[in-house]
């Protein structure tokens, strides 16, 4: 039996993309503002401890699914049939992991707090284990390429947390009411998503321990992979936090947290195109590298845009988002925003790895990232503070992509691709960041900047053929993928 993803056209695509990028878009603007009043709420100190305390739940959180999420799209994508079998065997993990995961976490907070606040706000975050994931049942939409259900409980979840933080930030509360409205808040998103999810299946899931076996086998290197991951992309927090102290985190933490607001962009897109490529592969060779250009196109036009606005307008979005308690954080934010480029296509290069069943030399690959990032971050936070963090987050991502090309070519047996589109895109954004430093320079507000960009960057793309109006008429037409 083929399932909706074997035959999804491009229109479908293009609409469930366009559909995540919009809802995402609002729930960035929700979460920016979140952001600054947690920020101007806590200050540098209590936002470090805050941002700490996060940072330790997910690096350790991520055992709870061991990252397999991969392997069960992977598997369910080329085999409807068992889809209930996979998602069954997945939730069962879950279960399995839930124990030692919430008691490491709470050991992690208690070892590194430091403060009473930090300490009881970190232990009440550790209930949020059971709710803070999207949970195995949100493949069941994944798997149908229409993610509409998990984009209503996103922004659910990120109206209640906007509210609780306002509220709190009215009456001028503590770190430890944020917690519990978090909790909450986690709470109820992944209740609604779990009913919607059974509603929406054909067969409940139902645990599966003849796939619990092949999905541990298979999913394992994923698994330590993404460990080694979120540890090269997390941990300078920690080294920032315990080297230069909670104000230096603070900092950090800061602008960082607006470029992990940014992940949406490649999450968007990877959540519709993932299934698509496990579909297609080994059998359809052809539709695997459409679909990989089309994920490698809109990748190169967002992230590279969005590295020309923040190049020019570090410091007076800084100071709109943070005040000026927080200003010194301004130079990290375009080396941040550079490392993003990277993070983009880290997302495809990893899911595309994962579908070619890589997943050995994408553990490789994680080692050595985590041992360059380690190394360099205690070297360089000594001597240069958070910027040092914030470079080595940009390096360490450079060293991830170049390896996992190479893989990925040489699995392919595919010569390295010519710029093409991608070169357009660099001649436009390069011409966008010009653009917008001379109206900087020249006082223009950041309204006129935000808007100077939203008109020149998309005509920059079409003037220079980056996009073309076929591309546009996508959304409008029915043309398949395959």
């Amino acid at each position: 039996m083929s399932s909706a993803v074997h035959h999804v056209s491009g229109q479908r695509a293009s609409r469930d993309i366009a559909m995540q990028v919009i809802v995402r878009v609002v729930n960035l603007a929700l979460g920016v503002v979140v952001t600054a009043l947690l920020a101007r709420m806590l200050g540098t100190v209590g936002y470090g401890q805050w941002s700490t305390d996060l940072v330790i739940l997910s690096l350790v959180g991520y055992f709870a699914s061991f990252g397999m999420e991969t392997v069960v799209l992977r598997e369910a994508a080329r085999d409807p049939e068992s889809e209930h079998e996979w998602l069954g065997a997945m939730m069962l993990l879950r279960l399995y992991m839930l124990g030692p995961v919430v008691a490491l976490s709470a050991l992690a907070i208690i070892l590194l707090h430091q403060s009473q606040q930090m300490l009881v706000a970190g232990l009440i975050l550790v209930i949020t284990m059971p709710f803070n994931g999207v949970g195995a049942l949100q493949l069941v939409f994944q798997l149908r390429v229409n993610n509409l259900v998990p984009m209503l409980v996103l922004t659910l979840r990120s109206v209640l947390w906007a509210i609780a933080v306002g509220v709190i930030y009215w009456h001028g509360s503590s770190m430890v009411t944020l917690a519990i409205a978090l909790t909450a808040t986690n709470a109820v998103g992944s209740i609604v998503q779990a009913v919607t999810a059974l509603r929406a299946t054909p067969q409940r899931p139902r645990p599966s321990r003849r796939r619990l076996r092949p999905l541990l086998r298979h999913g394992l290197p994923l698994g330590l992979s993404g460990v080694l991951i979120i540890c090269y992309a997390r941990l300078d927090q920690v080294i920032v936090f315990t080297v230069s102290g909670s104000r230096a985190a603070g900092l950090y933490g800061s602008v960082y947290g607006v470029l992990d607001q940014a992940h949406f962009v490649p999450i968007a897109i990877l959540t519709t195109l993932t299934p698509v490529m496990a579909a297609a592969w080994p059998m359809d060779r052809a539709r695997l590298l459409r679909v990989v250009r089309l994920a490698n196109e809109l990748l190169t036009v967002a992230s590279l845009g969005a590295v020309a606005f923040a190049s020019a307008t570090a410091v007076p979005l800084v100071l709109l988002f943070f005040g000026s308690e927080f200003r010194a954080a301004a130079p990290a934010l375009p080396v941040l925003s550079g490392a993003f480029v990277f993070i983009c296509y880290g997302y495809l290069n990893g899911a595309l790895m994962a579908v070619l069943g890589l997943q050995t030399r994408l553990l490789r690959i994680s080692l050595v990232a985590l041992v360059v990032n380690l190394a360099g971050n205690f070297i360089l936070v000594p001597a240069f503070g958070f910027m040092g963090a914030a470079w080595m987050t940009l390096a360490t991502e450079v060293v991830v992509w170049v390896l996992s090309s190479r893989v990925i070519l040489h699995k392919l047996e595919l010569r390295r691709p010519k710029a093409g589109r991608a070169g357009r895109t660099v001649l436009a954004a390069v011409l966008l960041a010009v653009e917008l430093d001379v109206l900087r320079l020249l006082g223009a507000p950041l309204s006129l900047l935000v808007l100077a960009a939203c008109v020149c960057y998309p005509l920059l793309l079409f003037g220079l053929r980056a996009l073309s109006i076929e591309d546009v008429r996508i959304l409008f037409r029915r043309e398949a993928l395959s």
